[in-house]
C-alpha cells in the first residue's frame, strides 16, 4: 500500500497567501487515504483515474456533452471551483496541464488527496480570492471550467470572473460556465451576449434544465475585443503613470493592429454585391471590433 500523509505534507510556507500556487509533496508517514501498490500513474492524456461516482446523471450528461469535446492531450485547463474534486480526477488524466482554483483551501485538500489517489501528477493548485485569477498567466489556457462556483454566483457577481477568464483564456480558446438556471432565465439571449461580449467571449451554445444552464463561450481570434478589455482594465487599475503608460502603449498598439486588420476586410466589402457575399463581410468587421 501506498501511504500518503497530508497533513505534512505541505511546503513552507504553512500558511499559503490568496493567489498563491500551493505545492504538496508525498511523505511516508500513514494516512487513512491509500491506493493500492503496483496500480500504474496515470498520466495526462490517459483515460483510467481512480475515480469516485459521480452524483447524478444530469451532472453525468453536462459533463459528457458540455466538456469531454474540449478535453484533448495537449489541452491546458483551469478548473475554477472543484469541490471535493469529483471532476477534477476524470479532467486531469485528459489533458496537458490543469489548474485547479479554489478560495476555500480545504477543497483544495481534498481534490489534492483524489488526485495523488489516483496518481495524477499534471494538476497544480491556486488558493484564490474569489474574485480573480491574478496567480494565472495571460493568454494561456485552452479551457476555463466553472461549475459549483457558478451556481452560487449573481450573474452580476460573475462580471468580475468573466473579464479575468477572457484575460487567461489563449485566442480561441473557450469557457463552459454553469449558471443557477433562475439568475438566468429573465435574462434574453441578447442580454447574455451583451454580458459574455463585453469581455470579448462570444457564446457559442447555452443549454438548461430545470436547475441549471450552462454557456460556452469562446474568445474569438477574429476579434481585438479581449486584448482591448485588457489593457482598458490594466488603464483602470494603474496606480502610478509608469503603469498607466504601459496601458495606453498597448491600447495604442491595439489602435493599429486595428487599422491593419481593417484595411482587407473594408477592401473586401467594396468589392461585394448586395446579398449573402456583402453581409458575411459586414459580419466579419463586426466581429472584429464587437467581439
Amino acid at each position: 500500500m501506498l501511504n500518503i500523509d497530508l497533513s505534512k505534507s505541505r511546503l513552507a510556507p504553512t500558511t499559503p497567501k490568496r493567489g498563491e500556487v500551493i505545492e504538496w509533496r508525498t511523505n511516508d508517514a500513514p494516512s487513512a487515504v491509500q491506493v493500492e501498490a503496483g496500480s500504474p500513474p496515470v498520466e495526462a492524456g490517459s483515460l483510467d483515474p481512480a475515480r469516485p461516482e459521480v452524483s447524478s446523471d444530469a451532472e453525468q450528461r453536462w459533463f459528457a456533452l458540455a466538456v469531454v469535446p474540449w478535453l484533448t492531450p495537449q489541452a491546458r485547463v483551469v478548473e475554477i471551483g472543484p469541490g471535493d474534486g469529483e471532476w477534477t480526477v476524470r479532467i486531469a488524466p485528459l489533458v496537458r496541464e490543469l489548474v485547479v482554483v479554489d478560495a476555500a483551501e480545504a477543497a483544495l485538500e481534498q481534490t489534492h488527496r483524489r488526485l495523488q489517489a489516483g496518481e495524477i501528477r499534471n494538476a497544480s493548485f491556486v488558493l484564490g480570492n474569489g474574485r480573480d485569477l491574478q496567480a494565472l498567466a495571460s493568454d494561456r489556457f485552452d479551457l476555463v471550467l466553472g461549475n459549483g462556483v457558478f451556481t452560487r454566483l449573481s450573474l452580476e457577481e460573475s462580471l468580475v470572473y468573466l473579464a479575468e477568464i477572457s484575460r487567461v483564456l489563449s485566442d480561441d480558446g473557450l469557457a463552459v460556465l454553469q449558471h443557477t438556471a433562475n439568475d438566468v432565465r429573465g435574462t434574453s439571449r441578447d442580454g447574455l451576449d451583451r454580458m459574455y461580449g463585453r469581455f470579448g467571449l462570444r457564446i457559442e451554445s447555452v443549454w438548461a434544465d430545470t436547475w441549471t444552464m450552462v454557456v460556452t463561450a469562446r474568445r474569438p481570434s477574429d476579434s481585438i475585443v479581449p486584448r482591448l478589455e485588457q489593457a482598458l482594465r490594466l488603464a483602470a487599475a494603474a496606480d502610478d503613470e509608469r503603469a498607466l503608460d504601459d496601458a495606453m502603449r498597448a491600447v495604442t498598439a491595439l489602435g493599429r493592429e486595428l487599422n491593419d486588420r481593417l484595411a482587407p476586410l473594408a477592401t473586401a466589402l467594396l468589392a461585394t454585391a448586395p446579398g449573402g457575399d456583402r453581409s458575411e463581410a459586414i459580419q466579419k468587421i463586426r466581429r472584429l471590433v464587437r467581439g
